[in-house]
């Protein structure tokens, strides 16, 4: 199954980006005896499987009174993470320190998915909504994921890498700035003409 997807704007993605923080990784000294041990793999490729922001819908300039239960999609809030919270979940870039991405307590301000301020509101965090854009929602890559994960699971040597780097690329490949990419917006007749000089190996 194809889909064609609509290309953000200049002004949408700097908006979303903010709310792109990758994989949390934390280090915890801990001491066990008798203990079982579990290598949990491919979990990048196993979130894409989740539902999927697929095209803007709305954008939202002021969202009092809006109950995030009812929006999926990117938005700025403000946050407050209670003292008593042990294992923060919400990051926090702080774009003039040298920490780079921190799990914070306290108050602050930035854009984030609304899947994770919904499980931090779960966890004891209060959120306060200010804008943002909702997105319809889609499964995207279940067929993609499913069928180089089979492939990586029933191969060796070189054609298992090579599905590996397939199911592994996947996240950070929708994640890249839009200076390292070329995108266009095309209409459907634009885009046919588009691929066909491709296919006729011109350099566009």
């Amino acid at each position: 199954m194809i889909y064609l997807f609509s290309i953000l704007t200049r002004s949408e993605d700097s908006f979303i980006r903010e709310g792109y923080f990758g994989g949390a990784t934390d280090y915890y000294k801990m001491y066990g005896e008798n203990l079982y041990h579990y290598d949990v793999n491919s979990l990048y490729p196993y979130a894409m499987l989740n539902i999927m922001p697929f095209e803007i819908e709305k954008y939202y300039s002021n969202l009092n009174n809006i109950n995030i239960d009812n929006l999926f999609g990117f938005f700025e809030v403000e946050i407050t993470c209670p003292d008593n919270i042990k294992y923060p979940i919400i990051p926090y870039r702080d774009k003039f320190n040298s920490k780079g991405v921190i799990y914070p307590k306290g108050q602050w301000k930035g854009v984030y998915f609304s899947e994770l301020l919904k499980k931090g509101i779960e966890n004891g965090y209060k959120i306060k909504l200010i804008k943002g854009y909702s997105f319809s929602k889609k499964y995207l890559f279940n067929e993609y994921v499913n069928h180089f994960y089979n492939i990586k699971k029933n191969s060796f040597g070189a054609q298992k890498y090579i599905a590996k780097i397939h199911l592994n690329q996947l996240y950070g490949y929708f994640g890249r700035s839009l200076d390292l990419i070329h995108t266009e917006n095309l209409n459907i007749i634009e885009l046919k003409e588009y691929l066909a000089l491709l296919y006729l190996g011109f350099s566009l």
